[in-house]
This record gives structure tokens, sequence and C-alpha cells, in this order.
């Protein structure tokens, strides 16, 4: 059955259920982002690129007891520029989930920003996030008024004769004291061969740690000083040379007041992929700059980001400076985004999200 089939019939099952149930769940995002990176004058020349991009995310669902929801959607991606084909990608979105005031459980296919934690570009680069928006597999968060902790497994890739089996785990988690905080954020990749046994490929385990603290405060602006520690571990079963601990701390200070930001994000310390020149991107998902071999890198931003109407879109807007011991580059970045969101009882009333 196609991707679109399937939708429409899961729509009308939950359409029918939707009469008998407590709730009825109709919801759509949609986001614009506009990237142009520009890394020439850098140890990354080849990273630079424009990415620009529409996402389209409708979705429908059945909530029931309060604490259950079953929800389906699909999400539609179209690069901007690429005639090839109708859609760039369309991807399914099918999840369960329990919510009390403390727990949430999600399980199946669903999006990214249901983590709290702080995947920061030390795991995730920005576009990467954007593109690879869904987690599939499971994820569980509890949470206080001070806090919170979380675990979710995703499996990024089935194994097959073109395909790596790729999974990982992530964990993060904060305190948050009257100026205070603490946490962490861990990602845990294993990142398998293909099926084809004719193929000459490794196996890799990619563990980053990231431990930090902080403290916000305002003084006419809003400054928020956070200290960080970067460990990683990594092994490469292909060449059987045993781990490679790379290490570094960062020191992120930004000041902000009225949506504008002004912030520095400083690394030192040892490259994050040791393993970049054999694998490539399909290994590692952070940031390129922390790989740089001259053990600095700093990112200078200016930026803007604010939500209008009742906090249903989202604009966010900046330039960043990239210097990485060998010369600085430039990234420019635009986002916009909507959130709607309904849920309707079984009496026709709503409220809206």
């Amino acid at each position: 059955m196609s991707l679109g089939k399937y939708f429409l019939s899961a729509l009308l099952t939950l359409s029918v259920a939707g009469a008998s149930a407590q709730q009825l769940i109709v919801g759509g995002d949609f986001a614009t982002r506009f990237d142009n990176r520009e890394y020439s004058g850098t140890g990354f020349p080849d990273a630079s690129k424009t990415f620009f991009s529409a996402r389209l995310t409708p979705r429908l669902g059945v909530r029931w007891d309060e604490r259950n929801t079953l929800m389906i959607g699909v999400d539609l991606t179209q690069d901007f520029g690429d005639q090839s084909k109708f859609l760039t990608e369309a991807k399914p979105l099918v999840w369960y989930q329990y919510e009390a005031p403390k727990v949430l459980a999600a399980a199946g296919i669903f999006d990214r920003s249901k983590l709290l934690g702080d995947y920061g570009e030390a795991i995730f680069d920005r576009s990467y996030a954007f593109y690879h928006n869904r987690i599939q597999g499971v994820m569980g968060q509890y949470r206080t008024e001070n806090g919170f902790v979380e675990m979710a497994v995703d499996w990024e890739g089935m194994q097959s004769e073109t395909q790596r089996e790729r999974f990982r785990i992530l964990s993060g988690g904060q305190y948050n004291g009257k100026r205070f905080y603490g946490g962490y954020a861990l990602s845990l990749l294993h990142f398998a061969k293909t099926s084809d046994p004719a193929e000459d490929e490794g196996v890799v385990d990619n563990i980053l740690v990231n431990p930090y603290a902080g403290i916000r405060f305002s003084a006419c602006f809003d400054f928020d000083i956070r200290l960080g520690y970067l460990q990683g571990m990594q092994r490469d079963r292909r060449t059987e040379s045993g781990w490679v601990t790379p290490k570094g701390g960062m020191l992120d200070i930004r000041i902000s007041r009225w949506g504008l930001t002004l912030g520095n994000a400083l690394y030192v310390g040892e490259n994050q992929m040791p393993f970049y020149d054999f694998y490539g991107d399909e290994l590692y998902s952070n940031c390129l700059f922390f790989g740089t071999h001259d053990h600095i890198y700093n990112n200078t931003q200016v930026s803007y980001a604010r939500r209008f109407f009742h906090g249903t879109l989202g604009v966010k807007a900046g330039i960043f400076f990239q210097y990485d011991g060998v010369g600085m580059g430039t990234q420019q970045l635009l986002e916009i985004d909507v959130r709607l969101q309904k849920i309707f009882s079984k009496k026709g009333k709503h409220t809206d999200k």
C-alpha cells in the first residue's frame, strides 16, 4: 500500500473512532528554513552549502481517558529548486502516547520536538535536526517543577544491502534552581555494516556525553552563562585499534532582550570526529566544526527569536561567525514555523492550542 493510501485509510479509521472517543485532535505544523553556509576560508571548505526547504505536517488523533493518545500524520518536505519530483520526501508519523502530570511515554514514529533535552550542535547540527526530525522507537520522560530526565531509543536505519544498521540511545536531564542549573546530554550511536558481505565496512560505536552547569540572571539584560564538558568514546571495529576518547570544554555566554541575542560559544579540545575521513556524514550528525584539528572552535552569533499570535507563529533569524583555528566562516539562518492544533470533545466543543 502506498503512503498516500495508507494515510487516507488511517485518517478514515481515526475519524470513525473519534465519533465515540472522548476527544478528537486535529493539527498541523508548517516550517520553512533557509540556511546559507559559507565556509571556504575554514578547514571545511567542502561544507559550504545552502539549505532551503519547506515542511508541512498534518496530523489527526484520538485521546481517551484523558491520558492516552493515538496519533497519525505525514511529514511532507520539499527542497526548494528540486524539480525532479512533486515532493522531495513524504514520511509517515504514527505513535501512541501516555501522558500524566509527571510522566510522558511515546512509542512509534513521532516528532523529535517531544524531547526536552538540550542536544546541542555537539550532538545534532541544526540542519541535521531539521531534516531528521523523527524518532522511530520509544521514549520516556519524568518531569517535575524543577527539571526532568528522559531517555529515547531511535532506530535510524534498517540493515540492507545498501543501508547500514543504525540505532541511537539518547538521554538528557536538567535541574533548575532559582539561578543555577545543571544537566547532561548523552548520545550513544551504534553504526553497523550493510548486509552485503563483499563490502569492506566497519562497525562503529560512537558515544558522546555532555555534562554542563550554568547560571541565569537579569541585570538590564538576560544573561545565561554555561560551562560544559564533552567526552567522546569511539571505536572502529574494522581497524581493531581500540577506543578513541576525544575530550574538550565549552563555555557558552548569551546576552538577550526583546528576542535579540548576542552569544559566543567557545570549544577548546580534541577532534570529536576522528573517523570522519572514512565514514563522513553517515556516522556523524554533529556540527562539522567539532571536528577541528586545531583544538579550537568559536561560534559568535547575533540572532532574533520570538513567537507571535499566542505562540502559533515563530520567527528565528541570525548570523553566525564560525572560527576553527584555520579561518572564519559565516552562516545565515532564517526559520518561520506555524503550529496549529484543535481538540474536539464528544459534545462538539473544542479548545485551541
